[in-house]
């Protein structure tokens, strides 16, 4: 392949690359087009390969979706991050977009759609000012494919308005696009109603026509979204008469042939329902047409059949009775006990069902079908809207709602009789007695407020706990004992706590259960149950669950064993997720278990590692480990030579085959295990460590974005452990390479600093004098090329870490002054007067802030602030930048840098924060989880304390400054009357 810029040819024949089967070749094609995306014009020829109609349709759709992959990472611009893409490249794919759009299949167009939208999200309308008259021009009167193409880009533009919170940018991009938009938009919405009459008995042009008329119906809800617009409000009658006419429209011709996917005349059903939900919530009172709807969809929805298709009509029509009910102003319309029984007997309960598609997922797919119920699916189950709409019904009609429904369910509960042929009635009342309980609930908690009028502690001794009391019940019907176990996790918040003892044991022994459905159902179940608090503690402590753990991860373990491809082995994330919520719940208590567990979890390493296939599970294997290593370790330093004899072959072979998914993990986990050699007592780094080093430094382990923040936290404990030895053996300067290469860079630099602030804490203070005036070099010439806040704002905090050193004789401020004047004499009262001070109160986390009031505190002490001194006219401003922080009683902390607990990145120090840290109630979804790098949230992170001596910023202040008050004292006088009370105060504190 050329080593020169993209061509069409090289990017086809590694795209071609990209779906072989030899994961060396694949790897190879990657780091081609990783490289290629560096050079200029790269995004031309890739886009001329999705429009290039004579190349194979599989290498067109590669080049689609890593267009958009590549729009996704690289478009937005921020001060945060270089932009890669040329000016002119920007403006060639903005013009080629729309015709592409327009041209290619809808394989690729979904595609690049989802690019259209991001590009227009950043750009449109100031940078793109042209794009809606570009779709508007190019409508055609007869030619529908052109349209459902500009349709479908119009679409993909304006769906994000959707989920946009309210604001004056937003409202007037929406009020240019309706300006510019809405003449043509009815007049196609017109001709395409009128087209679709004309065309009834023509297959082939109702196919087009209808999915022109779903697009448009999707465009209606993105325009009316927001607000309601004066353009739709003048003309809703003419809107509102043919989505009616749609709504039940009905014409053979126009029928799909697949009974299981829904057709594009379930399609504009669905919108249309979606519609009038919008209306029926947001814009009541001009809806006239609402009473005509509520009736035209109760008749719909007791008469459509159970085909799937129709699953997208019938939820978004019970999603509109939903919203319909809630309002207290509609009630009249549901007010009779009648009118709510039909509703319940002929909407809600068909619905409740199991449908025999969801059966035989359960049977062919077991981890599919746990997701979907858990996480949900994005179209919405018949089942979860039967569920809202009885919620909506409780909100208005509680006692009438309960006591209907009370009806059926029990009625249900007879029709099963204990009697496993009759399971799908047991299934259907317990689904139907969680549609009542249920008033609202989360993720994380499970149901959060419950029905009053039902109680469900008394429900789940009548009628679910006997589907548990013994594993192998049931076996005819293994559905029940997942309905069983999925009652425990929603109830979970509201069963009481010897309801809920008696309940652990039960669930947990499901983990053995043969059908995977179940396990994986019990494995949620022990997941969510460890984690509950009850106020503010655990349910369940460490000493309560120790009788079944061994048993728990046992059960777990074999079924892991039991799968026969590394790809099935990682399919099930539920269950290795369980397995480190054990470890976490266990604490140092897992120690006795610790040798089994760790050689369970590095045979399933090494397995995964062949062939990483589920993001998700390597995470929470990962997560298990650190957090196994971290307890253990804790609890027993002498377990440390265990889990590196363990876990070093099998790590030596993910980075030997470059498994580049498994990298940043693995690092992560050697840091903490080199930390805990530092709680061993070794003064010099391991043999296997210092031989690890070399190769860690190579350019090519720092090219790839998602192992920096890993090598960073890596790099940092090699310091930790030998910053001394490291220092004494002349060992820094790769070091201080690295940091060069990563502060060069917008989107590493806050990294950078976090490596060098670990090197100058760790050496000591003549290695730091060595080193300081070339790092202060780069960091200065930065400052001046691309000066950025993230950048000021972790300078600052620097600065102040080395103004910390060897606070009692001020040794760090000696250093610094000296190495600012030997860049340039005079240089440091020029940076602290036009950079430093303005960008002082900016600094954000408890340790940082406290770090910058101390060490620029002690810079206060230095002789040139004395008055008649070069630095004496500085003493003032800075003096009230100090006291502004003071001030600032909410702690700064920004999504960039969360402060966390105060320890020095040992393992013991971990132990000894972990009851501080929420790992008890740790979501991994929240902790920055995703596919390319996510930080193992069970390790902790190092926080370097430069002033550990210290307890706050202002008792710092105060210890600086009180030997000299009585030269600062007519300084001071000068402050504001708030700050100068604030710095007085400090100081008679101190």
């Amino acid at each position: 392949m050329s080593s020169g810029g993209a061509t069409q040819e090289g990017l086809a024949q590694s795209l071609q690359q990209t779906l072989s089967p030899n994961a060396q070749e694949r790897k190879q094609a990657e780091k081609y087009l990783e490289a290629m995306e560096q050079t200029a014009h790269f995004v031309v020829p890739l886009l001329q390969l999705v429009n290039s109609e004579g190349t194979d349709s599989n290498i067109r759709f590669a080049a689609a979706l890593y267009f958009k992959n590549f729009v996704k990472r690289k478009w937005a611009q921020s001060e945060e991050q270089e932009d890669t893409i040329a000016e002119e490249d920007r403006k060639a794919v903005k013009a080629e977009l729309v015709a592409l759009m327009i041209s290619t299949p809808k394989r690729l167009q979904l595609q690049l759609g989802e690019a259209v939208s991001i590009i227009a999200a950043n750009d449109f309308p100031q940078k793109w000012p042209e794009l809606i008259s570009t779709l508007v021009s190019r409508l055609s009167a007869t030619d529908y494919h052109v349209n459902n193409g500009i349709l479908q880009t119009a679409h993909t533009v304006f769906k994000g308005w959707r989920s946009e919170f309210r604001s004056d940018a937003l409202y007037s991009k929406i009020n240019y696009v309706l300006s510019e938009f809405t003449e043509a938009y009815m007049k196609v919405f017109v001709t395409t109603d009128r087209l679709i009459d004309e065309h009834a008995n023509n297959r082939a042009a109702l196919q087009v026509l209808l999915h022109s008329l779903a697009l448009l119906c999707q465009i209606y809800y993105d325009l009316n979204c927001q607000d309601l617009p004066p353009f739709f409000e003048d003309h809703m009658g003419e809107f509102m008469g043919t989505f009616h006419k749609y709504l039940v429209y009905a014409n053979p011709q126009a029928e799909g042939d697949d009974d299981d996917v829904a057709g594009d005349v379930e399609e504009v059903k669905a919108s249309i329902c979606e519609i009038i939900e919008l209306y029926a919530q947001r814009y009541e009172e001009d809806f006239k047409q609402l009473p005509q709807f509520v009736e035209t969809v109760w008749s719909m929805l007791t008469t459509v059949g159970p085909e799937r298709k129709y699953d997208g009509v019938v939820s978004r029509g019970m999603a509109f009775l939903c919203t319909v009910v809630r309002n207290p102003r509609q009630k009249q319309l549901f007010a009779s006990r009648e009118a709510l029984r039909l509703m319940c007997e002929r909407i809600v309960l068909p619905n409740t069902e199991l449908a025999t598609v969801d059966e035989e997922l359960f049977e062919d797919d077991p981890v599919q079908y746990v997701r979907r119920d858990v996480e949900g699916s994005d179209a919405g189950s018949r089942r979860e809207a039967a569920a809202g709409l009885v919620r909506g019904l409780l909100d208005q009609f509680a006692a009438e709602t309960t006591q209907v429904m009370s009806e059926y369910i029990q009625k249900a509960l007879t029709q099963y009789g204990g009697d496993a042929q009759h399971w799908r009635a047991k299934d259907a009342a317990l689904f139907m007695a969680t549609a009542v309980a249920v008033v609202a609930s989360t993720h994380a908690l499970g149901a959060t407020r419950v029905n009053s009028l039902v109680d469900v502690a008394d429900f789940f001794a009548a009628h679910v706990e006997q589907h548990l009391r013994a594993v192998d019940s049931d076996g005819d019907a293994p559905i029940l004992k997942a309905d069983a176990l999925r009652y425990v996790t929603t109830f979970r918040s509201q069963l009481p706590q010897e309801v809920l003892a008696r309940a652990l044991p039960l669930v947990a022994a499901h983990l053995a259960h043969p059908n995977p459905a179940v396990a994986t159902y019990a494995a949620i179940g022990v997941e969510r149950l460890l984690m509950l608090k009850r106020d503010g503690a655990l349910a369940f402590a460490p000493t309560d669950i120790q009788p079944q753990v061994e048993p728990m991860l046992t059960h777990i373990f074999g079924t892991l064993q039991r799968a026969p491809s590394p790809q099935r082995l990682a399919e099930n994330d539920y269950m290795i997720k369980t397995v480190m919520r054990i470890v976490l719940a266990s604490r140092a208590h897992i120690l006795p278990l610790a040798p089994a567990a760790l050689q369970q979890l590095a045979r399933i390493l090494a397995e995964v590692s062949r062939n990483p296939s589920n993001p998700r599970f390597s995470h929470f294997l990962f997560e298990a480990i650190a957090a196994l290593a971290r307890f253990s370790c804790a609890a027993d330093a002498g377990a440390l030579a265990q889990f590196e004899a363990t876990l070093f072959p099998i790590f030596q072979n993910i980075l030997h085959d470059d498994v580049a998914e498994f990298m940043p993990y693995v690092f992560q986990i050697l840091a903490l295990l080199l930390s805990v050699h530092q709680d061993a007592g070794d003064t010099r780094l391991p043999d296997a460590y210092v031989a690890l080093l070399p190769p860690l430094l190579q350019p090519a382990l720092w090219a790839a974005q998602s192992n920096i923040p890993a090598l960073v936290r890596l790099l940092q404990s090699y310091m930790q452990v030998g910053g001394g030895q490291l220092a004494a053996e002349n060992q820094l300067q790769p070091f201080l390479g690295v940091f060069q290469r990563l502060v060069a860079s917008r989107a590493n630099d806050h990294h950078a600093f976090a490596l060098l602030l670990a090197i100058s804490h760790f050496v000591p203070p003549t290695a730091v004098a060595g080193f300081l005036k070339p790092v202060l070099t780069l960091c200065l010439s930065r400052l001046q090329a691309s000066r950025t806040p993230k950048l000021t704002r972790n300078f600052v905090h620097y600065v102040a870490s080395v103004l910390c050193i060897g606070p009692a004789s001020a040794e760090g401020v000696g250093i610094l002054v000296s190495a600012m004047d030997a860049v340039q004499p005079g240089l440091f009262a020029s940076l602290l007067q036009n950079v430093l001070l303005e960008a002082i109160p900016t600094v954000v986390g408890r340790v940082e802030r406290k770090t910058t009031v101390v060490g620029f505190s002690l810079l206060l002490t230095h002789p040139l602030f004395r008055p008649g001194n070069s630095y004496a006219h500085l003493a003032l401003p800075l003096l009230q930048q100090l006291a502004t922080m003071l001030m600032d009683s909410a702690v700064k902390v920004s999504k960039a840098n969360i402060d966390r607990p105060n320890v020095d990145g040992s393992a013991a120090a971990a132990s000894a924060v972990a009851a501080d840290e929420d790992l008890d109630s740790l979501e991994i979804e929240d902790t920055g989880y995703q596919a390319s790098f996510a930080r193992l949230a069970t390790l902790g992170e190092i926080k370097i304390d430069p002033c550990p001596h210290v307890s706050s910023a202002a008792a710092g202040l105060g210890q600086a400054l009180k030997p000299i008050q009585a030269d600062l004292g007519p300084i001071i006088r000068e402050l504001p009357q708030e700050a100068c009370a604030c710095i007085t105060e400090a100081i008679a504190c101190a």
